[in-house]
């Protein structure tokens, strides 16, 4: 902990030896707890307090018995919400310390023989709630308390991620990680590269990740997409399979089964950025033609390949698009216009490791556009050809 403060009946020490994970933060103490979501996912919030300081060092008991609360709602082991049940209290949207805003607000009063009572000490107020949250968690996941509650709190309170990212915080990449941190970001087809596209994205600490996609997952996308499948995923929604698989890894994951159009822009509007990655040229020209009305940021991905007596040949394609860049992407024929049966990216020839490398090639763009990496010579279109393995700009 980083405070000169103390609690005289031995709060802070009990918390400790409990071995609860907790700070104190502007005259907060927040602490992290496990917990179920509505769809019994384990997930990690976090409690806060006001200190009942009583004078310049020492903290007096609680001031009350309420506890605001940063995450989703907390459920029982049914899904059903604890919040009115049992936590008591509801909705509540406000800056708390730091710049962290709470979710709810709990009035979970601690009762003896029948009766209300007040809290008598810190350790007595954060372990009732604790216990009372984290229960089902703990019920269902072993470990639900252990290494997943570790956590850094500064800037790690408003990760999206559902352990803490001790990765960044090794590579010294938090201060780049920042520039990240603000963003929503949607992808517009979940085939071969929008899937490697999200792979990737799922991986950063942007704010939330917004999925387009009308089709169901079927065979063919096993062969071409991050990890694997069981027979179990085929023709179920596609969307709503990866918001399943990436939910477990991190939070805001979000997915509408839509095909998206001017006259079905969807969540569109909702997003800072986009990717694009269809393979229908009559498509792309719609969902381009939205994002330019709605002035959004996006990069457009493609990828053409056919057959020679030595090997299959063609390349990859990424192209930047911005109010800076449209005008020279329109001169300079940048983007397939044609009709889809002449387009050169409807050979349909789908490999992983390329459709990897063009969600890698865009992602890169991506990050240079908001800083993440040097950008010593800014290029808003990059194509890659197979046979002489080069980048073209």
């Amino acid at each position: 902990m980083s405070s000169q403060l103390a609690a005289p009946d031995g709060s802070l020490e009990r918390l400790k030896e409990a071995g609860y994970r907790f700070a104190i933060r502007e005259n907060y103490l927040v602490m992290a707890v496990p917990y179920l979501n509505a769809a019994g996912e384990l997930r990690r919030g976090f409690m806060a307090d006001p200190l009942n300081v009583v004078n310049g060092t020492e903290i007096g008991v609680p001031g009350n018995h309420q506890m605001y609360f940063i995450g989703d709602a907390p459920c029982g082991l049914d899904g059903e919400s604890l919040v009115q049940e049992v936590l008591g209290g509801g909705f509540h949207n406000a800056e708390i310390f730091d710049k962290h805003r709470s979710s709810y607000y709990f009035s979970h009063k601690l009762k003896e023989n029948g009766a209300d009572r007040n809290y008598l000490s810190l350790f007595e107020k954060f372990n009732q709630y604790y216990q009372t949250i984290a229960a089902p968690a703990r019920y269902v996941h072993q470990g639900a308390d252990g290494a997943f509650l570790d956590v850094d709190f500064g800037g790690d309170i408003e990760s999206p991620f559902c352990f803490p990212d001790s990765f960044s915080a090794h590579a010294e990449l938090s201060g780049l990680n920042g520039r990240l941190r603000p963003l929503t970001v949607g992808i517009i087809g979940l085939g071969g590269t929008g899937s490697y596209v999200l792979d990737f994205l799922a991986k950063m600490p942007v704010k939330r990740i917004r999925l387009f996609d009308d089709d169901d997952y079927v065979v063919k996308n096993a062969f071409r997409s991050p990890g694997t499948s069981a027979a179990s995923d085929f023709q179920r929604d596609k969307v709503a399979l990866y918001v399943e698989r990436y939910s477990s890894f991190r939070m805001e994951v979000l997915g509408e089964k839509e095909r998206i159009s001017r006259a079905n822009p969807a969540s569109v509007s909702e997003c800072d950025f986009l990717f694009v990655c269809v393979d229908k040229a009559g498509s792309r020209a719609e969902i381009l033609a939205l994002l330019r009305d709605l002035h959004k940021p996006f990069i457009d991905v493609g990828m053409g390949l056919n057959h020679t007596p030595d090997g299959l040949a063609g390349g990859l394609r990424a192209t930047l698009v911005t109010d800076e860049t449209a005008q020279r992407v329109i001169d300079n024929h940048c983007l397939p216009a044609g009709n889809d049966e002449d387009d050169l990216y409807q050979t349909n020839i789908q490999i992983a490791e390329l459709n990897a490398l063009n969600a890698a090639i865009a992602m890169i763009m991506f990050k240079k556009r908001y800083g993440f990496y040097r950008d010593d010579d800014p290029a808003y279109h990059l194509l890659m050809t197979l046979g002489r393995m080069k980048v073209f700009s």
